[in-house]
């Protein structure tokens, strides 16, 4: 049986700062509004969420994760919700490609949805190396928020759903990272959380990024010895994330960015629609 899904990126709010930050130090000059994404996966029968955000109790003084200026909170979420004419209560399954603090920040907006999550990642997020400590990349709050979840599914590894859904255990940025590709009418997408933040990791030769206004900006393509990805500071464990990458390059309709929508590049925003 054939399942086509469609696929809506939500806008949670943004956080500005230079591309550097996601792309091993290129372009420091280059401020942008990165956006914080959900996705919602609808095929006619369910309605599923990917990711749930960034509280606003992790924006300090107009500030989130490394000082970067940002907007967001849990009214961006019932807001990008309500502009698909949907509610917390419409959400029928809620998915997490990880659990940093701007991705399962509203959580207990959705308390009795049936929540997947990778096992490895709920034990990250309740014993984080000094490291993750030291940058608040889990927020405090999460662990006992995910325990007044009240229909949580742990998963280990891959999974076919059976339904065009798969999800693909993909360490590297956390212990637990997760994929998900979803068959569309137009091909298959992968929805990448943080593996990567944005495209051009995957794809160190782009030349350009498109802004949350539509517009297009010149970027710096990697050097020949920055190899096939672009890692940043911003990872668990450096051989997990490199034989991550090179499985989830694999996983899209072809290998082409238009493929992969990830947890911070603006274009997903601006396109929104997919499939």
């Amino acid at each position: 049986m054939e399942h086509n899904w469609k696929i809506t990126c939500l806008f949670y709010g943004t956080m500005t700062g230079p591309k550097s930050m996601f792309a091993a130090g290129l372009d420091e000059d280059k401020i942008m509004p990165f956006i914080y994404a959900g996705y919602l996966l609808q095929d006619g029968k369910q309605n599923i969420l990917v990711d749930t955000g960034i509280h606003e109790r992790n924006i300090i003084d107009g500030k989130a994760w490394g000082g970067c200026p940002a907007k967001g909170g849990a009214q961006y979420v019932l807001d990008a919700l309500k502009d698909e004419g949907l509610t917390p209560e419409d959400i029928d399954i809620v998915m997490y490609t990880h659990l940093h603090n701007d991705h399962a920040g509203n959580c207990l907006l959705f308390p009795d949805t049936l929540t997947i999550v990778q096992r490895a990642e709920y034990e990250n997020l309740m014993c984080p190396p000094p490291p993750m400590k030291v940058r608040n990349d889990y927020d405090p709050y999460t662990p006992d928020d995910f325990r007044k979840l009240t229909n949580i599914c742990f998963i280990d590894g891959d999974l076919d759903m059976g339904n065009g859904l798969r999800l693909f255990k993909v360490p590297g940025h956390t212990l637990g990272g997760m994929v998900i590709t979803a068959q569309t009418a137009e091909g298959r997408y992968v929805i990448t959380g943080d593996m990567p933040h944005i495209g051009v990791s995957l794809f160190p030769k782009l030349d350009k990024m498109q802004m949350l206004d539509g517009s297009w900006v010149d970027i710096t393509p990697a050097s020949e010895s920055t190899g096939p990805f672009i890692f940043n500071a911003i990872v668990g464990d450096y051989w997990d994330c490199w034989a991550s990458f090179n499985k989830i390059k694999l996983l899209g309709e072809t290998m082409d960015p238009k493929w992969f929508l990830t947890g911070h590049d603006m274009w997903c925003a601006v396109k929104k629609h997919f499939g």
